[in-house]
């Protein structure tokens, strides 16, 4: 009785976090420490392994090979995320990126996989363009006993493939612009011939500004004067299946080694689910190449209160 209680608990879990119903799958829930300090306002930065994930376009500005990856938990570590992402820049030509990401959750009920290939290259050095083509699938465990008895699955695997595009404009020192549209092709997961699951268009819309303007006019001393050149403050605006959501973040590199960084998320329409965010980041020179340790918290308020998001990520300079 206990552990066919346990199977229902955590499938009420997958359909209240993941859902049986339209647009359900593939929650926006981000990639990448870095990006989870800053509360999600990534769109107008996208400048390292986490940038396809937010705004394909911020590769055109990568010049270094990078490879990154990420480990996050959610829920007390019921749904588990991993994501490797690489950067390669190939010159004149632009710059291509890959991507994979595999969630699933700890009953091994379901897995969500994402796969990303990115292109992006500049438009007269003030302008980046890129394009990301993704393939999506999802797949329930066909032998576990309530998928395999429920009659709502008519499928226990499904696949799709879609596309983003994604702008990133350095016109004015300091200032940065981003947009990025997401899923433009639409793209059903469903598993059940009762409804679709179709995984909604993201659209972001950002901006970023570098402390550095400031800093040089700055009558403080030269320790501050120096945080304010490596402070930068972000702000993002996405809309997601008619819901929005607003985030900003500071990010603020102490020294050439450690960062820090907090931000804030508030949704703007529908059921409240804000969120406070913390993070740091070491930076460690290792004989030609740079290694970047991130970590970042977030903590959930409103319908989802006192959950917690960590996310431990790694990311490698050559």
């Amino acid at each position: 009785m206990l552990r066919i209680k346990l199977k229902s608990y955590y499938m009420l879990i997958l359909l209240l976090y993941f859902g049986t119903s339209a647009n359900a799958a593939f929650n926006d829930i981000g990639v990448g420490a870095r990006p989870l300090g800053l509360g999600g306002a990534f769109v107008a930065i996208a400048d390292d392994s986490n940038a396809a994930n937010y705004n394909a376009a911020g590769l055109a500005y990568i010049e270094e090979i990078q490879i990154g990856a990420t480990y996050a938990q959610r829920f007390n570590d019921l749904v588990n995320y991993s994501t490797v992402s690489g950067i390669i820049p190939i010159g004149s030509i632009g710059t291509l990126g890959a991507n994979i990401g595999i969630l699933s959750e700890s009953s091994d009920i379901y897995q969500e996989q994402s796969i990303r290939v990115t292109y992006a290259r500049t438009l007269l050095q003030q302008i980046g363009l890129g394009l990301n083509i993704k393939y999506f699938s999802t797949n329930y465990d066909s032998e576990n006993e309530f998928v395999a008895s429920n009659p709502y699955f008519t499928e226990t695997s499904s696949s799709a493939v879609s596309l983003d595009v994604g702008l990133l404009a350095k016109l004015v020192k300091s200032l940065s612009l981003g947009l990025s549209i997401e899923n433009l092709i639409p793209a059903d997961v469903s598993i059940s011939n009762e409804e679709t699951d179709t995984i909604p268009i993201n659209i972001r819309a950002g901006i970023a500004y570098k402390l550095e303007a400031i800093a040089e006019m700055s009558a403080q001393g030269a320790a501050i004067t120096n945080i304010l050149k490596e402070t930068l403050a972000t702000v993002d605006v996405l809309s997601r299946s008619s819901e929005l959501y607003t985030r900003i973040g500071v990010e603020m590199w102490v020294n050439p080694s450690i960062g820090v960084r907090g931000g804030y998320g508030m949704k703007l329409s529908g059921n409240s689910a804000n969120t406070l965010n913390l993070g740091g980041s070491a930076k460690i020179p290792i004989s030609g190449t740079a290694l970047q340790l991130d970590y970042g918290f977030q903590l959930l308020t409103g319908e989802l209160q006192d959950n917690t998001t960590q996310r431990f990520s790694v990311n490698l300079l050559f």
